[in-house]
């Protein structure tokens, strides 16, 4: 049977004041969901808060479907109680493209508030809910910039720098917070084609410097960094370029991000003040490297020569 329902705020795209969507269950029910109710439901209840489709995911998915090998288990699809799609929207693209109706659990009246903890075989990570260019390289520089300003607690450390655990919740509070994550993830990433500089310390290092006096140095020296042309040798960006060059493969690992990160913010914080280096060494026992300028708002404790 088909509910007429109005309109609802959060939906993907414009719709009109009323449509004729499937009927919700009052409880949780085995329903058989055909690819016409799953289009419906995907095009006027996906809200864009939902993280981005992966081809990858519901194209298998539809391949099991139509080929009689899907198995209706607990997992389904799972609405809020304004009846917008919280769960189950690659399955349901599943169901769509393989034009093969599927007996599915849906749950109604869910409490919107479990979404960042749902995991419904392929897990939901930060990186795929974030609507932003470069999301991955900026959801994993979150894990390290949050837990250096306290953006969580407690923590959760990986070589006493950057947060294994951090929830979905925690990524996205500290994105929304550092929009210099999105601005200077282009920089990153082009210095990660050019010269192989670990991507999400080197965009930690750069969200800092932008809040700092010395921020107009950064389109200089993201030119140095990405061409490697017409510097002197022991200018600050061709040295960390070099030492990348040389160490690609342990300061690219996640093994090899506090080394890396220290190696980046020593680089920059002389090219920020002006000076040259003759080489770039990472200490044995040495904290985390400030970066020049951040002594006006970071935390101290955590952030020490």
């Amino acid at each position: 049977m088909l509910l007429a329902t109005p309109l609802a705020p959060a939906s993907r795209s414009h719709r009109p004041e009323m449509i004729d969507l499937p009927s919700l269950p009052t409880d949780p029910k085995y329903v058989v969901i055909t690819p016409e109710m799953a289009d419906l439901w995907l095009t006027h209840c996906n809200p864009s808060s939902n993280r981005v489709l992966s081809d990858t995911f519901y194209e298998r998915y539809a391949k099991a479907m139509a080929s009689g090998a899907w198995k209706t288990t607990h997992q389904g699809i799972a609405f809020d109680k304004k009846g917008m799609l919280l769960d189950g929207q690659h399955r349901l693209m599943g169901i769509k493209i393989s034009g093969v109706s599927i007996e599915m659990l849906v749950i109604p009246n869910c409490n919107a508030e479990t979404f960042d903890v749902l995991d419904a075989g392929n897990r939901r990570q930060a990186a795929q809910l974030l609507k932003v260019p470069h999301r991955v390289i900026v959801a994993a520089a979150a894990r390290i910039i949050g837990q250096m300003y306290k953006m969580w607690d407690p923590v959760t450390l990986f070589d006493g720098f950057y947060d294994t655990r951090a929830s979905t919740s925690d990524i996205l509070k500290t994105v929304a917070a550092w929009p210099e994550l999105v601005s200077m993830a282009p920089i990153a990433s082009a210095a990660y084609r050019a010269a192989g500089v670990n991507q999400p310390t080197h965009l930690v290092v750069l969200a800092q410097a932008a809040r700092t006096e010395h921020a107009e140095r950064i389109e200089d020296w993201a030119s140095g960094l990405i061409s490697g042309a017409n510097m002197d040798q022991k200018d600050p960006r061709l040295v960390l370029r070099n030492r990348f060059f040389r160490e690609r493969v342990l300061l690219g690992s996640s093994a090899g991000r506090r080394t890396s990160y220290n190696l980046i913010a020593k680089s920059w914080n002389s090219w920020a003040q002006g000076k040259l280096v003759g080489t770039l060494k990472a200490l044995e026992g040495e904290g985390i490297i400030p970066v020049v300028g951040t002594e006006k708002f970071r935390p101290q404790e955590r952030l020490t020569q």
